[in-house]
């Protein structure tokens, strides 16, 4: 087996979002206290049945609400507040809990979509424990490693030490498992799984795209009976590789990475080896009690929270109509400016670690140096070039840029750097004021998708507050009132 694929198994990853939860009953429905609970931790600001939210999740989400959205194109702004955007995660965890109570984790797709994950997981678990096992890292090879290369963290360190040596120790560790899960290749099956294959390939049911000549995902639903798809391919202890499986396993490939010889009983049989792979890795984690790790169940539970929140969603949104012609012209009507080409400033900027570090800049500058110079040594983004910027990129940091004259200095000012709210000092070079734009099949498109958009957080508002009737929580809006959500994310004695 070849070793980038031990590694793609390794690395591979559900990224979702921590969670805190804390257990916490309340008697009564809806509930808001100032008052200091012994039970609750002090960072909890918010808890609805066995959920709680912390005060560092809410100023992540804080940051997300305050930044312009694509969605927001065409809408009228919004007020955001702390306490109305707590009332949402609240909601949301309430939509969560409704998922559950509708049986959603029962739905066939997300189901399917679940057990990926929980093997997924499962097999990183066990195959990064192994490895550091077998291939132990010191801390002075990796202070070694992060000498030559201090870009990277102490974790990614010890990957790139380990990766030369992991195929070998992940093969033969792979290799006594299938003896003992009694592994055994139905291997009557494999001339008739190759014709199915080819049966798919050269006679979809439902024609494809004129330059689509690969089997597609929707092809293991539509074109295999209910006999072909449970066909056995593979059988050990406690389950068996199907043609289902075996077709999935082919469609996470590129289709110019797949096979070219699964015409053939013995193609169908190397494919089968690779994909048995993560089902018996799954298996043996399993057998190790790795399903049964706190971390493990905790991280489940947000994925499968996070999946019932979309997919209750999801079925809300079914009830959305779609605007005519008329209710489209008479909202750009109603909103023309919103419509507009936006005003643009033109801006050059040196992105700085900490405020003082941006007084510096900033005094530079005033002092005759070029900003060019003043960037390569001070700047996060030495190599940014003057690009233009929007009301819809900057968000409430606009005015501040659009108030200076051209050939100005701004700063030090905030503005939103990646995912967090960093100082800067801005040359303004250029100002263009927004102009009018005409009704058109383009603005059309537009107006209609803002329509959506306001469906959307009109639908899902209602439903929250619904369900915020239904489900007991309490506020601890006494821990949330000193909240900025654009507070810089350096900690900083005299940040604004």
């Amino acid at each position: 087996m070849r070793t980038r694929h031990w590694l793609a198994i390794l690395v591979a990853a559900v990224a979702v979002g921590a969670a805190a939860c804390a257990a916490l009953a309340s008697s009564e429905q809806r509930a808001e206290t100032s008052a200091v609970s012994e039970v609750v931790p002090a960072d909890v600001v918010a808890v609805i049945g066995d959920y709680s939210i912390t005060k560092r999740e809410l100023k992540q989400r804080l940051l997300q609400e305050v930044r312009p959205q694509r969605e927001d194109d065409g809408v009228p702004e919004r007020t955001v507040t702390t306490e109305s955007v707590l009332r949402e995660m609240i909601a949301e965890k309430a939509m969560s809990m409704e998922g559950r109570t509708l049986g959603y984790l029962q739905d066939e797709v997300l189901g399917e979509q679940l057990e990926r994950t929980r093997q997924v997981r499962l097999i990183q678990m066990l195959l990064t424990d192994y490895v550091r096992q077998e291939l132990p890292v010191t801390p002075e090879e990796i202070d070694a490693e992060l000498e030559a290369h201090p870009e990277l963290t102490r974790e990614q360190a010890e990957r790139r030490i380990q990766t030369p040596k992991v195929g070998p120790v992940l093969d033969k560790f792979y290799a006594q498992l299938p003896q003992k899960y009694q592994v055994r290749k139905v291997s009557e099956n494999f001339a008739e799984a190759a014709r199915i294959h080819q049966r798919l390939l050269t006679q979809p049911t439902q024609p494809r795209g004129k330059a689509v000549y690969w089997i597609m995902n929707n092809q293991i639903t539509d074109d295999l009976s209910e006999a072909e798809r449970n066909l056995p391919l593979i059988t050990y202890e406690g389950g068996q590789l199907t043609l289902e499986d075996w077709f999935k396993a082919l469609c996470q490939a590129a289709p110019p990475n797949r096979p070219k010889d699964l015409h053939t009983p013995e193609g169908v049989e190397r494919l089968a080896d690779v994909a048995l792979q993560p089902f018996i890795l799954s298996a043996e984690a399993r057998a190790r009690g790795y399903d049964q790790n706190e971390e493990f169940l905790r991280y489940i539970r947000q994925v499968e929270d996070i999946r019932l929140l979309n997919k209750v969603r999801a079925e809300k949104l079914k009830a959305i109509t779609k605007p005519t012609d008329d209710e489209i012209k008479a909202y750009y009507e109603a909103h023309k400016e919103l419509f507009d080409i936006p005003p643009s400033v033109k801006v050059d900027q040196v992105w700085c670690q900490d405020r003082q570090t941006a007084q510096r800049v900033r005094k530079m500058l005033d002092d005759g140096a070029a900003l060019d110079a003043v960037k390569s040594v001070h700047s996060l983004t030495p190599n940014s070039q003057a690009h233009k910027t929007y009301p819809n990129t900057e968000g409430p940091f606009w005015d501040d840029l659009w108030q200076a004259d051209p050939n100005t200095v701004v700063g030090p000012i905030r503005g939103f750097y990646a995912s967090d709210v960093k100082w800067r000092v801005v040359e303004v070079l250029e100002k263009a004021p927004a102009q009018a734009q005409p009704y058109s099949d383009s603005v059309k498109n537009r107006v209609a998708s803002a329509l959506y958009t306001l469906q959307s957080r009109d639908i899902l508002g209602a439903y929250g507050a619904e369900l915020l009737d239904k489900y007991p929580y309490v506020l601890y809006t006494n821990r949330i009132w000193d909240i900025d959500p654009l507070e810089v994310t350096v900690d900083e004695p005299d940040a604004d």
